[in-house]
């Protein structure tokens, strides 16, 4: 699983990758084909930014997920085998 987010440009229809750390309510980023300035809000009516923001808040969510599973699995006491 990467954490590259893809984005289309409203502008000039092209795609390019940004992290999905940073795509939240209110981030900024340049189209680095058309240099468009591209504000990622989610009331916004053009799904080339309101996809974006979706597929990003929901990797954080399956990131943070999986980071629990692993503290729970780390964190449970290994059994000696019953003979």
């Amino acid at each position: 699983m990467t954490d590259r987010i893809k984005i289309v440009c409203s502008n000039c229809r092209k795609m390019f990758n940004d992290r999905a750390q940073r795509l939240k309510q209110g981030y900024q980023t340049q189209c680095p084909h058309c240099m468009r300035l591209i504000t990622f809000d989610s009331s916004s009516e053009d799904p080339n930014i309101r996809r974006p923001l979706k597929a990003a808040r929901d990797f954080r969510v399956a990131a943070e997920e999986a980071l629990v599973l692993a503290r729970m699995a780390a964190q449970e006491p290994k059994r000696d085998p019953v003979y």
